[in-house]
């Protein structure tokens, strides 16, 4: 049952929503009657240039033969045509002469007799774009959900384009050397990524050396030359094998964690320079062991500050040559594993179920198949596409439907509304690359190399992040309560 203080709150709005309706309907018989005054001056303007051509030729017109009753006749029609516009019927309004009970009641009759809808009377008062306005304020504010019909139909869509590129200009992860694992082979976003690696490569080359480096092989090479490190396979061999089991020159890249790209490998890397030591995972375990060599000198002998730079220096270098695969790789080549890729190692559990592999085995047989950071980066193009166009209509809705400016219609990161459209598009996206995955290798470990990986870590990071915006709106609608109470209370007193 309502309250007292809320059934006069409603009252009041009622009445509120039809003195804005009479404003509303003053202000477009205002703009009418603005409408009729021009056209009746561009009227009258056109009379008097057809007056002053017949007062110029008056001694030319035989004045017995003009028919001055047709003339009588033509300005009684148009006369009466000027009449009827003006025709306007007269304006409804309500009688506010007497106690709120009564203006109550006339504003019901005059709403009957408007066929004005108060069923809510607090938005009847209020334009489309008004709604609109307040929707997206409450939503912004308050953290609500506004999504439509529309919204979830154009994420799905959007979900449904990333998966077709993913299908079609991906493919699958290859290794250059081992063709013909997956029905499909590298697409072309693919081929495009390690191209523009090589292209990188031999720029940096270039750059460091003073030198021109005609092709990526050249570039690699002259950085394994002048950027060697004691933790790399190729130029300390007591670690393979024996020392670090299970290591060899196709997985050294894998297991050594300073080849981490990221932070991870620069960390380790400084590190495994400045006391010459170095750090592998093996057999599921963290291993330090002893590897100083001659290659390490340079850095070891350096002193203060200078030692981190030069070690960081010789870590970047050394990413650089190792990223599109060695000088000696026949192929595509082991490039280097995604960052934080080299801790799927310390997975030395699990079964997958006919490969008789624990969950780090069949991840060393992703990353050989050539899932590293050039497949990764291919694998983030559909991604990124699927996500502009979601973040795109949202811009164009906010502008042309909400009618916020341009830059109050930049997409917020926070907004609960576009995070679930993104969450949907996601998800969409995940299942259209999953079921192209299935359909052209079965359910069996080579369907691994037909999926996104960008876009399941992308829908986890989505999932959490509307999982985190569904808990503050709770406090948020804790929040608008207070709100309302306040403004109950407010409007309560003004009556």
């Amino acid at each position: 049952m309502k309250s007292k203080s809320e059934k006069v709150s409603n009252k009041a709005a009622n009445v509120l929503a039809v003195n804005q309706d009479e404003a509303n309907q003053a202000i477009n018989r205002a703009r009418k009657l603005k409408k009729y005054v021009t056209e009746i001056e561009a009227k009258n303007d056109n009379q008097s240039q057809r007056l002053d051509s017949l007062l110029s030729s008056l001694d030319e017109i035989d004045l017995d033969a003009i028919n001055l009753d047709g003339i009588d006749n033509a300005v009684s029609i148009e006369n009466s045509q000027v009449e009827s516009t003006f025709r306007l019927k007269p304006l409804m309004y309500m009688d506010t002469s007497q106690n709120f009970n009564f203006i109550f009641n006339e504003s019901n009759k005059y709403a009957e007799n408007c066929n004005l809808d108060l069923t809510n009377p607090y938005l009847a008062g209020l334009s489309e774009v008004e709604v609109n306005q307040l929707s997206s304020m409450l939503s912004e504010k308050y953290n609500f959900s506004s999504l439509d019909k529309w919204d979830y139909l154009f994420s799905s869509v959007a979900g449904i384009i990333g998966g077709l590129i993913d299908a079609f200009l991906v493919g699958s992860v290859v290794d250059g050397n081992k063709k013909g694992l997956t029905h499909n082979e590298q697409g072309i976003f693919g081929k495009i990524s390690d191209d523009t690696c090589d292209k990188l490569i031999q720029k940096y080359a270039t750059f460091e050396s003073g030198k021109k480096m005609d092709s990526p092989k050249k570039a690699i090479r002259w950085l394994e030359k002048n950027h060697k490190v004691s933790y790399d396979a190729s130029h300390n061999g007591r670690i393979v094998g024996s020392t670090v089991h299970g290591m060899n020159a196709s997985n050294h890249h894998l297991l050594s964690l300073a080849h981490d790209p990221g932070p991870l490998g620069l960390f380790f890397g400084i590190v495994d320079q400045m006391d010459g030591k170095s750090t592998f995972i093996s057999g599921g375990r963290l291993i330090r062991i002893i590897t100083t060599s001659a290659e390490s000198d340079a850095v070891l002998n350096q002193n203060g500050p200078m030692k981190v730079i030069k070690a960081t220096q010789n870590w970047f270098g050394h990413i650089c040559s190792d990223i599109g695969g060695s000088s000696g790789s026949k192929g595509r080549g082991a490039g280097l594993p995604v960052p934080f890729y080299n801790l799927t190692q310390e997975l030395n559990f699990g079964n997958v179920k006919g490969e008789d592999k624990n969950f780090a085995e069949v991840a060393e047989w992703l990353y050989k198949q050539g899932e590293d950071c050039r497949a990764f980066t291919a694998q983030a193009l559909p991604v990124i596409i699927m996500e502009a166009l979601v973040r795109l209509y949202w811009v164009f809705k906010k502008h042309f439907y909400y009618g916020k400016n341009w830059k109050e219609s930049i997409s917020k990161a926070n907004q609960i509304s576009l995070q679930k459209m993104l969450l949907l598009a996601t998800a969409t996206f995940e299942a259209t690359d999953m079921g192209d995955a299935l359909i052209r290798n079965g359910f069996n470990v080579t369907a691994l190399l037909r999926i996104n990986f960008v876009g399941l870590l992308d829908l986890e990071f989505k999932s959490i992040q509307v999982l985190r915006g569904t808990v503050k709106k709770r406090e948020k609608l804790d929040e608008l309560d207070e709100d309302l109470q306040e403004e109950w209370a407010r409007v309560y007193q003004s009556i």
